[in-house]
């Protein structure tokens, strides 16, 4: 009998740590760039209202741990037809999938007035993130006021060494933002796309600093990837108008035995789970 009852538990045991070995690994979805009225660039968005339907039913699908925006949601900061078209679209997320925003260059204008960036947080609840998980953390930040060099970029850079002091024992680190740091070269000059190279070097040291492990961001349309030390960057093609050989998609973010994978996918490669 006792033997019979070791035998039981044995078993138990096994299915349990077999249980335990195949949990799934977190993951989250990244959708950078739906910017409703770019296709167009008229007053017509019906083109990315289908193509986001589509995007909310796979990721519904995938129950992700969260998704992230990350920024240029309308092609027209000012639009009250197009805030209202993002608004509803947000609205078909399966309720029980969080979800955070940071604004890009097309939400808040190209100079990110402070009055610009209060009516996005009021419209969106913030425009900065901490997604602390059990295993990673998430740290979303406002790049316009670093882009533009407006008088919050101090208040942003000591919000996130802050933030980044608390994050660095709950690694992976992940940032995620709307403008890259730089598109190929850490030491490339400034253009439209990336951020200055003073603010950029004041950035990147205060990553390595603190460990990050990824940065995500959106704004190019097409997708790349750079490195800076031992810091991941990689940027998402849009869910919108793709430039270039990219096709319209999402960025998954998985996380596996402390290491942080980002892949992209098209919008009819999206898979049906998530290993």
């Amino acid at each position: 009998m006792i033997r019979r009852i070791l035998i039981l538990i044995s078993a138990f045991v096994a299915i349990s740590m077999s249980a335990q070995g195949q949990e799934k690994a977190p993951f989250f979805v990244q959708i950078s760039d739906p910017q409703l009225g770019f296709i167009t660039n008229t007053q017509d968005f019906s083109a990315e209202v289908e193509l986001m339907k589509r995007i909310t039913e796979k990721v519904n699908n995938l129950q992700p741990d969260f998704v992230v925006f990350s920024g240029d949601l309308v092609n027209w900061w000012d639009n009250a037809s197009m805030l209202e078209g993002f608004k509803k679209m947000r609205g078909e997320f399966d309720k029980k999938i969080p979800l955070y925003y940071v604004p890009g260059n097309h939400d808040v204008d190209h100079h990110a007035p402070a009055e610009n960036v209060a009516a996005f947080i009021d419209r969106y609840g913030h425009d900065r993130f901490v997604h602390k998980a059990k295993k990673y953390t998430v740290i979303g930040y406002n790049s316009c006021v670093i882009k533009a060099a407006t008088a919050a970029e101090a208040d942003e850079y000591a919000w996130m060494e802050k933030i980044l002091k608390r994050a660095r024992k709950n690694k992976p680190i992940i940032l995620v933002a709307h403008h890259p740091m730089f598109l190929s070269d850490p030491d490339e000059a400034e253009r439209y796309e990336n951020i200055g190279v003073e603010l950029r070097k004041k950035y990147l040291a205060l990553f390595e600093q603190y460990g990050v492990d990824l940065v995500l961001s959106g704004h190019l349309h097409y997708c790349t990837q750079g490195q800076y030390k031992d810091i991941k960057f990689v940027t998402a093609g849009p869910a919108g108008r793709p430039f270039g050989q990219t096709k319209s998609g999402v960025e998954i973010i998985r996380i596996k035995d402390g290491v942080a994978e980002a892949t992209y996918y098209a919008v009819d490669d999206i898979p049906e789970s998530i290993e």
